[in-house]
């Protein structure tokens, strides 16, 4: 069994009401009873819905970079691992509903600013895609394509569902292959 601290109970808590009933039903009070804390309890850690989404942001971003270093790490000495990694981590999601879109909603619905952490991310991100590309316009238009169908899944838009995600992915796998190899082994 594996210990958890209070505070991964608390965000395990916030993350579970989040995916399961919506952003607007997190609460100090459903974390509370989710938790199966006292109120007191959770309000030492986070003493405010806005506390507790920063935790949630930065628990969920943690996660991201880990994941993404991992399908990196597994990549190592393939061309444009980053690109690569990304794409496994959007079917990851279209398998599992991991959890960061479910954090970005709640983040992005009480406080914009608390998105930093995520755009901080985004921009690592980018810029090591951006050194392991020699075509920087196809990148960008690969980058894009990702990401439209990140916000097509986190929003639930796709016309025809996650099949149809998977098959862009699919596509954009093949394209991948395509790209010229990497100008700069060493960047990141």
């Amino acid at each position: 069994m594996v210990a958890t601290s209070t505070k991964d109970r608390i965000i395990a808590a916030a993350m579970d009401i989040t995916q399961t009933k919506g952003a607007r039903h997190l609460t100090i009070d459903a974390v509370t009873v989710k938790s199966g804390l006292s109120k007191g309890g959770v309000l030492y850690h986070f003493p405010s819905k806005a506390a507790l989404l920063d935790g949630l942001i930065n628990q969920a971003v943690l996660q991201f970079r880990a994941q993404i270093q991992s399908y990196r790490d597994n990549l190592a000495g393939a061309p444009n691992p980053t690109l690569q990694a990304l794409v496994q981590w959007l079917t990851a999601i279209l398998d599992q509903k991991q959890s960061l879109p479910t954090a970005l909603l709640a983040a992005s619905a009480e406080d914009p600013e608390l998105l930093k952490p995520v755009r901080d991310a985004f921009d690592d991100l980018w810029r090591m895609i951006q050194a392991e590309a020699t075509d920087q316009s196809t990148v960008l238009v690969i980058w894009c394509a990702l990401s439209g169908i990140h916000y097509l899944e986190m929003f639930r838009l796709a016309p025809d569902g996650t099949a149809q995600l998977r098959e862009c992915l699919t596509q954009i796998t093949s394209m991948l292959k395509y790209l010229p190899e990497e100008k700069n082994a060493n960047a990141v």
